[in-house]
């Protein structure tokens, strides 16, 4: 196999912990951001889209972060573990996309105190959706086996709790989970790491 796409990306994160857990040799070629090499003629012949990740399996070629992981699972994702990395991408991905940018990716002239709340807001009612689904007793999102959703949602924490730190204490259950997975090979290696590459500092 190969993966394209730089580490630091949060949707290359995905897929690398997702690797790690299955245990599955590759190559890693490093794509995107500070990289560049979206626009080379190599890359562009392989997704649309032109961004990270994609991953080649001999003659199968993926792009979408979930539809990775959904290959890696090798028909293991079941409609519980397929619901809640849909709730990934439709309800916490995208705030956390605008905590991050507002945090992280915009100048501080830039910044705006009323968007970030509003980011913040909405992250907090998908906790409050995950807290809800943890609330039976779940060890995992889709029972008491570790799944692909852990990955899709788990690999935003890292960077949610470096933001906001506090925010899941009024969240134990998610905070439980999040330590769980938190400890987990893939995770340490891969999702816990610097983010400074990307931080706009002017």
């Amino acid at each position: 196999m190969i993966l394209w796409g730089r580490a630091s990306s949060v949707n290359v994160q995905k897929v690398l912990w997702a690797l790690e857990e299955r245990a599955i040799l590759y190559e890693h070629k490093i794509v995107g951001g500070i990289f560049g090499g979206n626009d080379d003629p190599e890359f562009a012949a392989l997704t649309p889209v032109r961004r990270v990740p994609v991953l080649q399996d001999s003659d199968v070629t993926l792009w979408e972060s979930h539809a990775i992981l959904r290959y890696l699972a090798r028909g293991q994702v079941s409609p519980i573990t397929d619901m809640w990395m849909e709730f990934g991408s439709t309800t916490l991905q995208p705030p956390f996309i605008g905590l991050f940018w507002q945090q992280v990716r915009m100048r501080k002239a830039e910044q705006d105190k009323a968007i970030l709340k509003e980011h913040i807001k909405a992250l907090q009612a998908g906790l409050g959706i995950l807290k809800t689904g943890l609330a039976d007793g779940r060890t995992y999102l889709a029972g008491d086996d570790f799944s692909m959703a852990d990955i899709a949602i788990g690999s935003l924490f890292h960077r949610i709790m470096n933001l906001q730190p506090t925010i899941l204490d009024t969240f134990p259950k998610v905070g439980e989970w999040h330590v769980n997975i938190a400890a987990r090979a893939g995770y340490r290696k891969w999702v816990a790491t610097s983010f400074e590459e990307l931080r706009v500092t002017e």
